[in-house]
C-alpha cells in the first residue's frame, strides 16, 4: 500500500501542468458579491469587475497587480455607491487549480453623501482554470475580502467589512 501511494504521488508530481518562469498573464474576473459593511449589517448584493495582470517569477508562482471596480445599489438607497481599488498579491498554481492572497486599497464615493473614504483589505482567492484554447482559460473561483485597520479620509472607526465573491472570467497566458 505504501509503494502504491508513493507511485501515485510521483505520477501526480511528474504530470503536473506548470506555468513556467517568465510567463505573463492578463485576465479578468466578474463576480457576484454578498457584501456586509460590518458584522451586524444586512448583506447587500453587487456585481464587481476585477482586471488582473501577472508575471510568473518562479514556476507556478505568479505576482499579480489587480484593479477592482464595484457599483453597489440597493432598493433602500436613492443613489448607487462606487468602489474603486487596486492591489498587489500572488497566486500559486497546481495543475489548473490555484490559490492566492492580495493586499487591496479601496476608495469609496457614495453618490448621495458628500464624503469619500478609503480602507485596506486582505483578499484570499481560489479557483480552477478550464482550458478553452491554446493559452486561454475560463477562470471559475471565489474571493473573500476582509477589512482591517481604520478607515481613512472622511471615514471613522475600524474597518470590519467582509465580502464573498463567486464568479468567473477569462485568463490569457503568454509564455
Amino acid at each position: 500500500m505504501k509503494r502504491l501511494f508513493i507511485l501515485l504521488l510521483v505520477l501526480a508530481v511528474a504530470s503536473a501542468f506548470a506555468f513556467e518562469k517568465g510567463t505573463k498573464t492578463v485576465g479578468g474576473f466578474i463576480g457576484y458579491n454578498s457584501y456586509k459593511y460590518n458584522s451586524d449589517a444586512d448583506a447587500v448584493n453587487t456585481i464587481a469587475i476585477n482586471p488582473v495582470g501577472g508575471y510568473f517569477f518562479m514556476d507556478n508562482i505568479c505576482a499579480d497587480l489587480e484593479v477592482e471596480y464595484t457599483n453597489t445599489n440597493s432598493s433602500d438607497w436613492d443613489e448607487p455607491e462606487t468602489h474603486f481599488g487596486f492591489g498587489i498579491g500572488g497566486r500559486y498554481f497546481y495543475n489548473y487549480i490555484y490559490g492566492g492572497a492580495a493586499f487591496m486599497m479601496m476608495s469609496y464615493s457614495p453618490a448621495n453623501v458628500d464624503l469619500s473614504y478609503s480602507a485596506n483589505y486582505l483578499k484570499f482567492r481560489g479557483g480552477y482554470l478550464f482550458n478553452i484554447a491554446e493559452n486561454i482559460y475560463v477562470d471559475l473561483g471565489a474571493h473573500y475580502m476582509m477589512g482591517f485597520g481604520e478607515y481613512g479620509g472622511d471615514g471613522e472607526g475600524d474597518n470590519e467589512e467582509s465580502e464573498l465573491q463567486i464568479g468567473g472570467g477569462i485568463d490569457i497566458f503568454f509564455p
